[in-house]
């Protein structure tokens, strides 16, 4: 299996977030979610994609069932930890019926059709190497009148904007295709992805601008209090100029139209759909150390809890 420099396979990702030093990006990015989640109140199943090592679990912890996804089989791992650390903390909280830990490529995400409640995507977009292709695939998973709250890195940024009125970059935050930043990361048009969105037949609900404060100068300088409130007040009232680093969007699955005729099995063979024939009714069968589609008897691992889907 290829590796690529953005699937955290050899790299501990927690690292990026220790010593919080990037305690502000975590307050802004948890402040958009609690925000869009606001008023939701179908708390059955949930998929985290992209969930890296769990750092976001306590915000969808009292879900029925919650499905950590991730590409990284060592993030997982970590997730894994992180969610036995969190009960450990915090003894009283909600705790899901099941969590499920599956290893797996977005863009080929192995659930079946119309399975979950709501879907959360965080800082994976720009990894992807089809935007459009991972959405779609979002959109097939969710249930009608469900909710999908995705994360991108924003190329119209206002740091972005300054650079390029300055003469200090040569690439337009205004154009619509990609900004590459390095080999592995790519920011987008916040108009490009409403597109995408839209054409998959989500609609479009909320779009917050975050992290809008995202500057070394301001964090070394503003205590984390008065920079945390400014960016709440920064959300709530000047999105609409969509200048934030980061743009999180609550889309939505229209009640209309015709549903998936697919087999709602309990348990894990319900939910999961065999990522290399794809069918809808594929069943399973699960031993201790590996999963076989009934299908096209396509084998896959399960290795200390993790069920590897990539393929």
């Amino acid at each position: 299996m290829e590796l690529r420099k953005s699937d955290y396979e050899t790299y501990d990702y927690r690292e990026f977030w220790q010593d919080n030093k990037r305690q502000y990006e975590d307050y802004s990015e948890r402040t958009a979610i609690r925000k869009l989640f606001a008023g939701f109140e179908n708390k059955g199943v949930i998929a985290d994609i992209g969930c890296g090592f769990g750092r976001l679990f306590n915000e969808y912890n009292d879900f029925n069932q919650v499905i950590m996804l991730d590409y990284s089989v060592n993030n997982l791992k970590n997730t894994m930890q992180s969610v036995k650390d969190f009960y450990l903390k915090n003894p009283s909280a909600g705790k899901p019926s099941n969590i499920y830990f599956i290893a797996a490529d977005a863009e080929n995400i192995p659930l079946k059709n119309e399975k979950l409640d709501i879907a959360i995507s965080v800082r994976l977009m720009h990894h992807l190497n089809s935007t459009s292709g991972f959405i779609n695939e979002a959109s097939r998973i969710l249930k009608k009148d469900s909710v999908f709250i995705l994360e991108f890195a924003n190329k119209k940024n206002l740091k972005n904007i300054l650079k390029f009125i300055f003469g200090k970059t040569a690439s337009s935050p205004f154009s619509p295709e990609p900004l590459y930043i390095g080999e592995t990361i790519r920011n987008y048009h916040p108009k490009e992805i409403l597109k995408e969105i839209q054409k998959s037949g989500l609609q479009v609900k909320r779009l917050i601008s975050v992290s809008n404060f995202r500057m070394a100068f301001l964090k070394n300088r503003i205590r984390a209090g008065i920079l945390n409130k400014a960016e709440n007040t920064a959300q709530s009232i000047f999105s609409f100029l969509r200048l934030g680093p980061s743009i999180f969007i609550k889309a939505s699955k229209p009640k209309e139209g015709n549903a998936y005729e697919g087999s709602d099995l309990s348990g894990i063979s319900g939910i999961i759909m065999c990522p290399s024939c794809r069918n809808n009714e594929s069943g399973f069968l699960i031993t201790e150390n590996g999963i076989t589609c009934s299908k096209c008897s396509r084998r896959f691992k399960i290795t200390d809890g993790i069920y590897d889907l990539r393929i």
